[in-house]
This record gives structure tokens, C-alpha cells and sequence, in this order.
């Protein structure tokens, strides 16, 4: 019996049909035929089989979590130590580094090659739904904590009955996005038990993870109304701002996640074209073209006020990480930090000191975007708080000397009329090594004909 039964789990996993034909039954369907037919003494030994399921898969997050917020801690310490120190290489940040490179952890063998069984767990939410015995509905709960597993479980609470149900249901919702296909299931389920207004809130105000916060305010939009009233859109701006900084290139999902935050902001002051499709950020297919264009400059602007104020809470150095991204590959990160750098009155010290850090960063790839950046620069060094970081921005990777050489007038003689104000002898000495390199006598002698 119990080897049968066993066959029978695995076979849970084989939800696919050949090329048999339109009335071709999966091995999935017929073993659940089978285990309905069993009775219920098979229940417990599928509940087993479930609950070691989930718990190999939760305890394999909880250690690859361990190690890469190891991880994150050290590339976050390293982004600020090339900030502090003006250094890159790794054997010069590793003198100032608090956890030594050659510690950090690595992840287990087991978690290396780890595949999450979601068709099996599937599989076993379905079979124990079909066979309706509510001895299955703590399980079901359980199984909301496995994002494999929302959509089949939250169906399956809808046939029983659980104790405690509705807040495993707002912790399954905050684990999701509210284009996830579970998420209408999520809301039934919530819906069918009863969930009231005031609980959602609850659970909503207790939160601080960002996109946690923009699906629960939109199960607030969902659910129907009891007159205790939603929060303000503007209660989860701060969550938008962040995600709409999601451009990593190791998140799969970051820039659709991107592109949908900036769709739900208020309208931003961007320049036409900038702020995206105004569309339903959660309808179907919402982006397309516009997948990769970087934000625009007032959301990066908005990111970098956020960062430098603590906000979101538990979430800034996040967003620090994230700013450094776009500083080194979004042109409007440019454009941001210029905006603050020559914001009058002045930014407040702490957002004037994210945006000098953030312009050590930036690669500016056109020449418009050079000359507001050289000025705002330029007047910060008249300015003591902001005069040191201006002088690090001016002279990092020789930017100055670059732009007294660009082939742009303008911008030319913008950069030397700055150089012959801050430059002090060693810094006109290394100035003439430069062009003597850069140009080369025959160089020189044809800018100086040039002039003539």
C-alpha cells in the first residue's frame, strides 16, 4: 500500500500529456482519480510528503539568504569605500574592508544545483483539494508561504475552512505582484473568508518591504469597501520611487517592475517622452518597447532625496545600490543629480552629499549634459559643505582635463575657465603632462593655428 502511494505522489509531478490528442489525461490526473478513490487514509501521507517539500525548500532560501546578504553587505561596503577613499581595486579596498574578502561565505553543494520541486508540490495541493478532507487545511496554509504553491493553495481554502486564514492570505499577498497570475486567487480566497478593510490595513501599516506595500494597497483597491476608508495613493509613493529603480541586471523581472511603478507614480516633471506609457500598469503586456529605457530624471531625483533621508526605512542602502547603477549607465541619472547639485536654495546636506558621491559615478555620453553638471560643479566649490565632493567630482578620472580638451568650444572653454579657478600648481603641472600625452607636439601646434 504504501509503496503504491508512493508511485502514485511522484506521479503528481507529470501534469504534461503527449501528442496524443485534445482527450489525452495526464498521469497527474489519473493518479489523483486514483488517490480520491483510495479514500481518506491516504490524506496524512500526503500532508507528510507536502510539509517535507515545503520545509526543503524553505530551509534552502533561508541558507542561500544567509549568504548572499553576506554578499550584499560586501559589495555595498566596497561601493562605499571607492566613495570615501576614491580607490577601485580590490587589493586597495581590501585594507579598509570590515569583512575580508577571502572570508565571505559560499553557498552549500546542496544549494548550488537545487531544484525547487514546484510541480510535485502543485501536484499534492491538487490531489489533497480533490480529495476534500479538511485535515488537509492547515497544510494549505503552510503551503501560501511557498510561491509555488499561492495559487493552488488559496483555491484549495476555498473548499475547507482554516483557522487564521486571512492573515497566511495578506502574507501570501504582500509576497507577490499584483499582475502574478495567483494574485485574483489570493483575492477570492480573501473575499470568500471575509477579510475586512481594517485588516488589510493592519497588515498593510506593519509593512515596510516596498513591493510588499504596493500589493497590499492594491488588495485594498479589490476588496469591497466596508466605509473604513483605503490609504491615500501617496502612502506608497516612497515604495514606487524604489521600485522604480529596479534596473539590475541580475533581476529578470526588475525592469518590467520598473516600468510599472513609474505607470502607477503621480504624473513626474519630466521631459516629454520620459515618463513612459500612461496605460494600466498592471494590464497585460504593459511596456513592450520601452522595457529598457532608463527612468526618467525626476524619479531618479526623487530616488536620490528618498536615499539621502533614511527612506524607505530599512530599504535606503538598497536604494543607494541602486543609484549607483543608474548613475553608471542611465544618461537622466545625469540630469538628476545635476538638479540637486544646483538647487537653490541649497539641498540639504545629506542629499547634496548622496548627489556629489553619485557624480564621481557618472558618465555623461552627451555634451549637453556636461555643461549644467561643470556649472553646478563650479559653483559648489564657493559652497564649504559642498566644496570638498565637488573637487573629487571635478578632478575624478582626470574629467576635467577631458572636458578643457573636448572638441566642443563651449564646453572648452567652460572647463579651463573652471580649472583656472580651483587648480592649484601641482594640478596645472599634471594638466601639461596630460595634453603633452593627449595631443602630442603636432597636436598642440594645430589647436594653437586653430586659435590663430
Amino acid at each position: 500500500m504504501a509503496d503504491d502511494v508512493g508511485e502514485l505522489i511522484e506521479r503528481l509531478a507529470l501534469w504534461r500529456t503527449g501528442d496524443g490528442g485534445y482527450d489525452e489525461v495526464s498521469l497527474r490526473e489519473r493518479a489523483i482519480v486514483t488517490l480520491q478513490e483510495r479514500g481518506p487514509e491516504v490524506v496524512p501521507v500526503l500532508v507528510d510528503r507536502l510539509d517535507a517539500l515545503l520545509a526543503d525548500h524553505a530551509a534552502h532560501l533561508e541558507r542561500v539568504g544567509a549568504v548572499t546578504a553576506v554578499w550584499d553587505a560586501w559589495y555595498e561596503e566596497g561601493d562605499a569605500l571607492v566613495d570615501e577613499h576614491g580607490v577601485g581595486r580590490v587589493f586597495e579596498l581590501e585594507r579598509y574592508r570590515t569583512v575580508p574578502s577571502d572570508s565571505l561565505p559560499q553557498r552549500e553543494p546542496r544549494d548550488e544545483h537545487y531544484q525547487d520541486p514546484y510541480d510535485l508540490k502543485q501536484g499534492l495541493v491538487e490531489a489533497l483539494r480533490r480529495i476534500g478532507d479538511d485535515r488537509a487545511a492547515p497544510v494549505f496554509g503552510r503551503a501560501l508561504r511557498d510561491r509555488a504553491c499561492i495559487l493552488h493553495a488559496a483555491t484549495a481554502l476555498r473548499g475547507t475552512h482554516l483557522d487564521g486564514a486571512v492573515l497566511a492570505l495578506l502574507d501570501a499577498a504582500a509576497g507577490i505582484e499584483p499582475d502574478d497570475m495567483a494574485f485574483p486567487e489570493v483575492l477570492r480566497a480573501l473575499e470568500h473568508y471575509g477579510a475586512t478593510m481594517a485588516q488589510v490595513r493592519a497588515r498593510f501599516e506593519a509593512e515596510s518591504r516596498p513591493q510588499a506595500r504596493v500589493s497590499l494597497m492594491h488588495v485594498m483597491k479589490k476588496l469591497p469597501g466596508d466605509g473604513s476608508g483605503r490609504p491615500a495613493d501617496g502612502e506608497i509613493g516612497d515604495a514606487l520611487v524604489f521600485l522604480a529603480m529596479s534596473r539590475s541586471a541580475t533581476d529578470r523581472y526588475g525592469p518590467l517592475r520598473a516600468l510599472k511603478a513609474l505607470g502607477t507614480l503621480d504624473p513626474l516633471d519630466a521631459s516629454p517622452g520620459e515618463a513612459g506609457d500612461a496605460r494600466d500598469p498592471w494590464a497585460p503586456g504593459f511596456g513592450g518597447a520601452v522595457m529598457d529605457a532608463p527612468p526618467p530624471a525626476a524619479a531618479v531625483h526623487a530616488a536620490i532625496v528618498l536615499a539621502a533621508h533614511g527612506k524607505p526605512p530599512g530599504h535606503d542602502g538598497e536604494l543607494r545600490r541602486r543609484l549607483r547603477h543608474m548613475a553608471e549607465n542611465a544618461p537622466s541619472a545625469a540630469r538628476a543629480v545635476t538638479a540637486v547639485l544646483a538647487r537653490g536654495p541649497r539641498a540639504a546636506d545629506a542629499e547634496l552629499e548622496l548627489a556629489l558621491r553619485l557624480a564621481l559615478r557618472l558618465r555623461p555620453d552627451r555634451v549637453a549634459e556636461h555643461l549644467p553638471l561643470l556649472r553646478a560643479l563650479h559653483g559648489l566649490t564657493s559652497y564649504p559643505p559642498g566644496r570638498s565632493g565637488a573637487l573629487r567630482a571635478l578632478w575624478r578620472d582626470g574629467m576635467l582635463f577631458v572636458l578643457m580638451l573636448h572638441e566642443d568650444p563651449a564646453l572648452r572653454a567652460e572647463a579651463r575657465a573652471v580649472f583656472d579657478d580651483v587648480a592649484e600648481p601641482a594640478d596645472r603641472e599634471r594638466f601639461a603632462e596630460y595634453e603633452a600625452l593627449r595631443l602630442g607636439t603636432w597636436g598642440r601646434l594645430m589647436r594653437r593655428f586653430k586659435r590663430g
